[in-house]
Protein backbone atom coordinates (compact mmCIF):
# COMPACT_ATOMS: atom_id res chain seq x y z
CA UNK A 1 0.00 0.00 0.00
CA UNK A 2 2.77 2.61 0.68
CA UNK A 3 4.29 1.82 -2.47
CA UNK A 4 1.12 2.57 -3.97
CA UNK A 5 1.23 6.31 -2.85
CA UNK A 6 4.33 6.70 -3.47
CA UNK A 7 3.73 5.72 -7.31
CA UNK A 8 0.52 7.98 -6.78
CA UNK A 9 2.80 10.68 -5.61
CA UNK A 10 5.43 10.48 -8.18
CA UNK A 11 2.72 10.37 -11.01
CA UNK A 12 0.82 13.25 -9.88
CA UNK A 13 4.27 15.18 -9.47
CA UNK A 14 5.11 14.38 -12.86
CA UNK A 15 2.13 15.68 -14.57
CA UNK A 16 2.14 18.62 -12.30
CA UNK A 17 5.71 19.56 -13.52
CA UNK A 18 4.83 18.29 -17.28
CA UNK A 19 2.05 20.97 -17.12
CA UNK A 20 3.89 23.33 -15.68
CA UNK A 21 6.21 23.00 -18.30
CA UNK A 22 3.96 23.04 -21.12
CA UNK A 23 1.86 26.31 -19.71
CA UNK A 24 5.58 28.20 -19.31
CA UNK A 25 6.42 27.03 -22.72
CA UNK A 26 3.01 28.25 -24.10
CA UNK A 27 3.02 31.79 -22.56
CA UNK A 28 6.82 32.48 -23.52
CA UNK A 29 5.51 31.71 -27.50
CA UNK A 30 2.34 33.95 -26.76
CA UNK A 31 4.27 36.64 -25.04
CA UNK A 32 6.97 36.40 -28.03
CA UNK A 33 4.24 37.00 -30.34
CA UNK A 34 2.05 40.10 -29.02
CA UNK A 35 5.25 41.09 -27.89
CA UNK A 36 6.25 41.75 -31.39
CA UNK A 37 2.87 41.86 -33.13
CA UNK A 38 3.31 46.17 -33.09
CA UNK A 39 6.34 46.27 -34.93
CA UNK A 40 6.88 45.10 -38.70
CA UNK A 41 7.81 40.91 -38.89
CA UNK A 42 11.03 41.47 -41.41
CA UNK A 43 12.51 44.19 -42.93
CA UNK A 44 13.93 44.07 -46.23
CA UNK A 45 16.73 46.45 -47.48
CA UNK A 46 16.59 48.21 -50.28
CA UNK A 47 19.82 46.07 -51.47
CA UNK A 48 18.18 42.79 -51.14
CA UNK A 49 14.92 43.94 -52.56
CA UNK A 50 16.91 44.76 -56.10
CA UNK A 51 19.23 41.61 -56.04
CA UNK A 52 15.35 39.68 -56.04
CA UNK A 53 14.22 41.38 -58.29
CA UNK A 54 16.95 41.00 -60.85
CA UNK A 55 17.17 37.07 -59.81
CA UNK A 56 13.11 36.80 -60.44
CA UNK A 57 13.86 38.81 -63.70
CA UNK A 58 15.97 35.24 -65.24
CA UNK A 59 13.64 33.00 -63.01
CA UNK A 60 10.19 33.84 -64.41
CA UNK A 61 6.89 32.24 -62.79
CA UNK A 62 9.11 31.96 -59.36
CA UNK A 63 9.27 33.95 -56.41
CA UNK A 64 11.34 33.99 -52.80
CA UNK A 65 10.47 32.19 -49.89
CA UNK A 66 11.81 33.07 -46.61
CA UNK A 67 12.21 30.34 -43.59
CA UNK A 68 14.39 28.72 -40.45
CA UNK A 69 15.20 25.42 -40.11
CA UNK A 70 17.32 22.99 -37.51
CA UNK A 71 20.37 22.89 -37.28
CA UNK A 72 24.11 25.15 -37.88
CA UNK A 73 26.58 26.71 -35.13
CA UNK A 74 23.68 28.57 -33.69
CA UNK A 75 20.37 26.36 -33.33
CA UNK A 76 18.71 27.32 -36.54
CA UNK A 77 19.31 28.43 -40.08
CA UNK A 78 18.44 30.92 -42.15
CA UNK A 79 17.15 30.09 -45.72
CA UNK A 80 16.47 31.82 -48.44
CA UNK A 81 15.31 30.32 -51.90
CA UNK A 82 13.59 30.47 -54.56
CA UNK A 83 10.11 28.52 -55.53
CA UNK A 84 8.68 28.13 -58.53
CA UNK A 85 4.72 28.60 -59.32
CA UNK A 86 3.68 25.24 -58.48
CA UNK A 87 5.48 24.21 -55.07
CA UNK A 88 3.62 27.56 -54.09
CA UNK A 89 0.74 27.19 -55.30
CA UNK A 90 0.91 23.50 -53.19
CA UNK A 91 2.86 25.55 -50.48
CA UNK A 92 -0.33 28.07 -50.36
CA UNK A 93 -3.35 25.14 -50.30
CA UNK A 94 -1.64 23.32 -47.80
CA UNK A 95 -1.31 26.24 -45.59
CA UNK A 96 -4.31 28.69 -45.97
CA UNK A 97 -6.83 26.69 -44.30
CA UNK A 98 -4.45 26.69 -41.28
CA UNK A 99 -1.82 29.50 -41.35
CA UNK A 100 -2.40 33.36 -43.17
CA UNK A 101 0.39 33.49 -45.66
CA UNK A 102 2.53 37.14 -45.18
CA UNK A 103 3.85 37.68 -48.45
CA UNK A 104 6.02 41.01 -48.66
CA UNK A 105 6.01 42.92 -52.27
CA UNK A 106 8.04 45.31 -54.09
CA UNK A 107 7.32 45.59 -57.77
CA UNK A 108 7.14 42.22 -59.51
CA UNK A 109 9.27 40.62 -56.38
CA UNK A 110 7.63 38.60 -53.83
CA UNK A 111 8.80 37.12 -50.56
CA UNK A 112 6.90 34.20 -49.08
CA UNK A 113 7.17 34.04 -45.20
CA UNK A 114 7.14 30.38 -44.19
CA UNK A 115 4.35 30.65 -41.76
CA UNK A 116 5.52 28.16 -39.78
CA UNK A 117 9.10 29.66 -39.05
CA UNK A 118 7.79 32.76 -38.79
CA UNK A 119 7.52 33.16 -35.25
CA UNK A 120 11.43 32.79 -35.26
CA UNK A 121 12.13 34.89 -38.20
CA UNK A 122 10.40 38.18 -36.52
CA UNK A 123 12.24 41.10 -35.77
CA UNK A 124 15.40 39.70 -38.47
CA UNK A 125 16.67 42.29 -41.30
CA UNK A 126 17.37 40.63 -44.50
CA UNK A 127 20.39 42.42 -46.56
CA UNK A 128 22.52 42.10 -49.16
CA UNK A 129 26.13 42.24 -49.30
CA UNK A 130 27.87 43.46 -52.44
CA UNK A 131 32.18 42.20 -52.64
CA UNK A 132 34.20 44.73 -51.97
CA UNK A 133 38.12 43.73 -51.62
CA UNK A 134 39.16 46.90 -50.15
CA UNK A 135 36.69 46.26 -47.16
CA UNK A 136 37.29 42.38 -46.75
CA UNK A 137 34.40 41.40 -48.26
CA UNK A 138 35.18 38.36 -50.86
CA UNK A 139 32.02 37.58 -51.61
CA UNK A 140 28.11 38.68 -52.42
CA UNK A 141 25.61 37.20 -50.22
CA UNK A 142 22.04 37.78 -48.91
CA UNK A 143 22.54 38.31 -45.20
CA UNK A 144 20.22 37.91 -42.08
CA UNK A 145 20.26 40.01 -39.14
CA UNK A 146 18.05 39.38 -36.08
CA UNK A 147 16.83 41.92 -33.84
CA UNK A 148 19.23 41.63 -30.57
CA UNK A 149 15.83 41.73 -28.39
CA UNK A 150 14.09 38.07 -29.93
CA UNK A 151 17.58 36.48 -31.03
CA UNK A 152 21.34 36.00 -31.30
CA UNK A 153 23.18 35.50 -34.09
CA UNK A 154 26.35 33.15 -34.76
CA UNK A 155 29.25 34.88 -36.85
CA UNK A 156 28.65 33.51 -40.06
CA UNK A 157 25.20 35.25 -40.70
CA UNK A 158 23.50 32.20 -41.45
CA UNK A 159 22.41 30.64 -38.11
CA UNK A 160 20.70 31.92 -35.02
CA UNK A 161 19.51 31.27 -31.09
CA UNK A 162 15.72 32.55 -30.54
CA UNK A 163 16.33 34.21 -27.15
CA UNK A 164 13.58 32.82 -24.23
Amino acid sequence: MFKGVIVLYKVINFIYFMTSFYIHLYYKMVSRLFSTLSRHSIAVSEAAWDKMEEIIKTNADSRFIFSASGGGCSGFNYDLRLINKEKFENMHTLYNNKFKLTIMRKNNTELVIDPVSEILLTGTTVDYMTEDYKNGIFESKFIFTPDTELASSCGCGISFTPKD
